[in-house]
């Protein structure tokens, strides 16, 4: 008896305290915001917030201040300027002449030629540049700066020539704004911009294996406009700033590159005259490296298989 009537008074004490913590959150003076603010905890240790002022989430995003967002600097200056004169980056630029792209290469390493399937690989960086006359600016809109560096993604809103590689089996393509690949990009006053991006190909090369293994490879790298023909566009090497071939240190171990050189012609299709640029790669086989690692292994292997010809029978019997 004794225990129901504690287990009686437990009960009447939980109910108590439910209904006092009911009426404190139903009083009529405060809010609900009110309320959500004494539940908060953090840097504001419980402090009533009832004056923080929040935004509404229907309020439009262009009546924020987008200068604090992302137009800052150089950025916004360039934007500004773009629509200012309402360039279209779709549009050929038109020159007082045909237009000129001059490319310049650096080539990183060349690694896995194949004769097998008459192909090699390559790491290089392309450059090219080109004058837009719609982009000749006063440095005065640009704070005094005669050239500006651009963020690599603003080339889709300028035009820039569709370079390809017709020899060109395929190519790596990386994430965008991957570590390994990137691109950039420059624009100086007097209208030139200046594009570079680096490549990896896998080009095919038309090999001649009648020498072997005292034969050299004539291998090149081929660029050219995929839809403006010789009138509209036309590339050239480049002189003066940047050379137009550059070949960093690198080795092969069954080739030596004894020359490099560039050269550029004109190629006639169905659809018109196109202007293309050559990289021309002249391969030495090394005859040693083939003497110590097949011909040599081969040679001692067929000597070893003959010695049991010249065995007496009878020795090879007793043995």
């Amino acid at each position: 008896m004794y225990a129901h009537a504690l287990k009686t008074s437990f009960l009447f004490i939980l109910l108590l305290d439910a209904s006092q913590s009911f009426m404190n959150d139903r009083s009529p003076g405060r809010s609900k915001k009110e309320q959500h603010s004494y539940r908060r905890d953090g840097d504001h240790n419980f402090e009533d917030d009832s004056d923080e002022t929040t935004t509404d989430p229907g309020t439009p995003i262009d009546s924020l201040d987008r200068s604090q967002i992302y137009e800052q600097g150089e950025t916004r200056d360039f934007l500004k300027f773009l629509q200012r004169i309402k360039y279209d980056h779709r549009q050929l630029p038109e020159n007082d002449d045909v237009m000129q792209i001059n490319v310049s290469i650096v080539v990183l390493n060349i690694y896995d030629v194949t004769e097998a399937t008459m192909d090699f690989a390559c790491e290089l960086f392309y450059r090219e540049a080109w004058r837009d006359s719609r982009l000749i600016w006063d440095t005065n809109k640009f704070r005094n700066k005669s050239e500006i560096a651009l963020h690599e993604s603003y080339v889709s809103y300028l035009w820039h020539p569709d370079t390809f590689v017709p020899n060109a089996i395929s190519s790596k393509n990386p994430k965008p704004l991957s570590m390994s690949h990137r691109s950039l990009l420059r624009l100086r006053n007097n209208g030139i911009i200046l594009y570079s991006r680096r490549l990896s190909l896998i080009v095919k090369c038309n090999m001649d294996l009648s020498a072997f293994p005292h034969d050299y490879q004539l291998c090149q790298i081929d660029f050219e406009s995929y839809g403006y023909s010789f009138e509209q566009v036309q590339y050239m090497w480049s002189e003066g700033e940047f050379k137009a071939l550059k070949l960093l240190e690198f080795s092969l171990p069954d080739y030596v590159i004894s020359k490099a050189y560039v050269t550029s012609r004109n190629e006639t299709y169905a659809t018109g005259t196109y202007s293309r640029l050559h990289l021309c790669l002249v391969f030495d086989r090394a005859a040693g490296f083939y003497f110590l690692q097949i011909i040599a292994p081969a040679t001692a292997l067929v000597i070893v298989a003959w010695v049991s010809l010249w065995v007496d029978r009878e020795i090879a019997i007793q043995v």
